[in-house]
């Protein structure tokens, strides 16, 4: 029963494409979770809903995937700034729940897009060729494509 458990274990991980990958590819996973359940969160907000589940799963990603990953010692500035921009998007998020702003999602959307670009850019060259991004995000929409290998 065990080894069922760990085969299935096994099969999940190489599923979800996190076994072996580096600490920048996390960090666009993340950021595409992320945008997935804001893009709900704000969707849900226009059709006049409370979009509870995807802000909670965009806030625990933005806290615990992002914000706690930094380290403030060896990142310096840099860390300090994305600490600032992930605590500030924690806040628009409460506030854009608080006010059903949709605009506010999309404020969000707006600031984490460079970002996630700038991720990409660093990223290794295979891993380019594994994910293209098409982050256009001046309308909402991120679109992602696993590149045919």
């Amino acid at each position: 029963m065990i080894y069922k458990s760990a085969k299935a274990y096994a099969a999940n991980e190489v599923l979800t494409g996190v076994h072996g990958s580096d600490p920048g590819q996390l960090i666009i996973l993340v950021y595409e979770r992320v945008f997935d359940h804001l893009k709900l969160a704000k969707q849900a907000l226009e059709n006049g809903d409370y979009g509870i589940e995807p802000f909670t799963k965009a806030h625990d990603l933005i806290q615990q995937g992002l914000l706690a990953c930094l380290d403030y010692e060896g990142g310096g500035e840099v860390a300090l700034s994305l600490g600032a921009v992930y605590e500030w998007v924690l806040r628009e998020m409460l506030s854009a729940r608080l006010t059903k702003s949709p605009e506010k999602i999309q404020a969000i959307l707006d600031i984490l897009t460079p970002l996630y670009e700038a991720w990409l850019a660093l990223s290794p060259k295979e891993m380019i060729n594994h994910l293209s991004a098409d982050a256009s995000m001046a309308d909402g929409k991120t679109e992602r494509r696993v590149a045919n290998s």
